[in-house]
């Protein structure tokens, strides 16, 4: 029994001085880093005349548009899509208006 109580104590020993040791590790910082405030997002545009014409997208602008409008559509704030939608209508009446092939 003794030999037993004295692997136990010898157990907890280990335990606590290995405990003990991972505390005394740092990081080397004297003074832990602080956040005031989360910085603020970039605004990027997404689809830029580069951006969409990634991965062979040819066409105007017109195009362009009905193609973000089904990909992206539902997904758009209401200010943003209104004035989409807007610019669609605009371009919709001048491609049919003026143009070579009218």
């Amino acid at each position: 029994m003794s030999l037993l109580r004295g692997w136990l104590k010898a157990g907890v020993s280990l335990c606590h001085s290995t405990l003990q040791t991972t505390r005394q590790i740092g990081t080397g910082v004297c003074c832990p880093v602080r956040m005031n405030a989360i910085p603020e997002l970039k605004k990027v545009d997404r689809w830029t005349e580069k951006r969409s014409m990634f991965g062979g997208f040819r066409g105007n602008e017109l195009q362009r548009l009905t193609r973000k409008k089904r990909m992206v559509g539902d997904r758009m704030m209401m200010q943003d899509k209104h004035d989409m939608e807007k610019r669609i209508r605009f371009l919709y009446r001048h491609f049919n208006r003026f143009g070579k092939h009218r």
